[in-house]
């Protein structure tokens, strides 16, 4: 889920590895067997990053039961990682797991790749699912023509605003989710909310100001389909004159981001009180980022008046070059079509269950969760599911989520105003997208989807 950090030109230089692949080597999957009718046996290995091999483990005993012949092997590292990993081994034909995580980021990209196999076709036929699952998240998968689905989405990443309700209450702001929604449902309450919090040199509101702008494309719907960059957006300038009262005033930590190591210890330790993110953030606080937490959090919706939105959710792909396609196929299709298991993993990582019907189980999605303290806060993600729209997808994604973030912290150092905090963003995104730009249009065009 974790933002990307990877030069455009590197990965441009992947892309077009995967894109040349041999189409006789993407049916062959480097002589393996293609998934079939027969029974599953052997061994595959499943490859993602943390907690992604802890959900897996919590529905594993019901795989195993359905296909005992069938091992599995993990090796999950950290997201960057993974990633990277990947990328090489896709491109090399070798060395790439039976069963790819794919982050919702990658996605635009990975989508074309000749490397995955398209679940599409027989003996897959994956189509036949398809109404099973959220669809803006299904078609996302779609290659831009539409004849390739190279991953099964698994989850989805419906944003809430997570919050210390210990330190609210200690600051005399409302802690209980409605009250908090109240106060932060303008961006005048929200800074309200950091200047009652912050102590300086010990306590903020945010790891950085500059999410106040980034959580208006946390949908990551950054272009249209004539890939104009859609900066001119309800609510910008508003969000960026909060995000520039909040720093004159040091109101936030000033962190690179929500990922480095200062601000997990401060998520950890309180000294930072807030961060909007995905469904799935709650799984990462009760595992690594501050499991000695529980009771202290609490989850309310979007800041300010920003729509319900999805940040993420990750798919599952077999890469080609995979010699045992059947067990790799029958590993996504319980994981990820069937509820049970789908909920398994949602109570052990909150994994947010990208198949529609996961969400019937009352005794889960009504269910309290202690580490919020007794926080019904499925039934609050359902909700905002249901509302979450469509984004148009592009290769370009991956490097807009950074860049937009630490275009906007550049132009809060430098004590820009919105209006030239908005033309550098633009700036630093035309720059540093130039060549995946150049590669989506290719792609659009071979689509018959693209005129000058």
């Amino acid at each position: 889920m974790k933002p990307n950090r990877v030069t455009s030109r590197a990965i441009i230089g992947i892309l077009a590895l995967l894109m040349a692949a041999s189409p006789l080597a993407a049916c062959s999957g480097g002589g393996g067997a293609a998934a079939g009718n027969e029974t599953p046996t052997g061994k595959i290995i499943v490859g993602g990053w943390p907690a992604g091999d802890e959900a897996f483990q919590a529905a594993e005993a019901g795989f195993k039961e359905k296909y005992p012949d069938v091992e599995i092997e993990y090796q999950f590292m950290a997201t960057e990682d993974f990633r990277q990993a990947l990328n090489t081994s896709l491109t090399a034909g070798s060395n790439a797991p039976d069963v790819a995580m794919i982050e919702g980021a990658w996605i635009g990209k990975l989508r074309e790749s000749a490397a995955l196999e398209n679940l599409k076709d027989a003996p897959y036929n994956a189509e036949e699912l398809k109404d099973e699952f959220v669809e803006f998240k299904w078609n996302q998968a779609y290659s831009v023509d539409g004849s390739r689905l190279t991953s099964i989405p698994w989850d989805i990443g419906p944003c809430s605003f997570y919050y210390r309700k210990d330190i609210f209450e200690e600051v005399g702001l409302p802690s209980d989710p409605e009250g908090v929604e109240a106060q932060i449902s303008t961006w005048d309450g929200l800074l309200e909310v950091a200047e009652k919090v912050y102590k300086p040199n010990e306590r903020w509101l945010l790891p950085n100001a500059a999410y106040c702008y980034q959580w208006l494309f946390i949908n990551r719907d950054y272009f249209n389909e004539k890939l104009e960059l859609q900066l001119d957006r309800p609510g910008g300038t508003e969000a960026l004159q909060a995000a520039i009262t909040m720093r004159q005033n040091g109101w936030d930590a000033q962190t690179v981001d929500m990922w480095s190591n200062e601000a997990n210890a401060g998520f950890a330790n309180g000294s930072i009180v807030a961060v909007v993110t995905g469904a799935w953030y709650g799984g990462f606080l009760k595992s690594w980022v501050s499991p000695d937490n529980a009771g202290n959090w609490g989850v309310a919706g979007m800041p300010a008046g920003i729509a319900d939105s999805n940040w993420g959710g990750s798919f599952l792909a077999i890469p080609s070059q995979s010699k045992n396609k059947t067990a790799a196929w029958a590993f996504v299709k319980y994981m990820l079509a069937d509820p049970v298991p789908q909920n398994q993993m949602f109570e052990a990582v909150d994994y947010f269950p990208a198949l529609k019907k996961a969400w019937d189980d009352t005794a889960i999605y009504d269910a309290e969760d202690p580490y919020f303290g007794g926080q019904k806060t499925k039934q609050k993600w359902v909700a905002s599911a249901e509302n979450i729209q469509p984004v148009y997808t592009t290769m370009m994604d991956t490097s807009c989520e950074g860049n937009i973030l630490s275009a906007v912290n550049t132009g809060l150092n430098e004590g820009k105003n919105p209006e030239e905090i908005i033309a550098y963003v633009d700036e630093v995104i035309t720059r540093e997208t130039a060549e995946d730009r150049v590669a989506n249009i290719d792609v659009l065009k071979d689509a018959g989807l693209w005129t000058e």
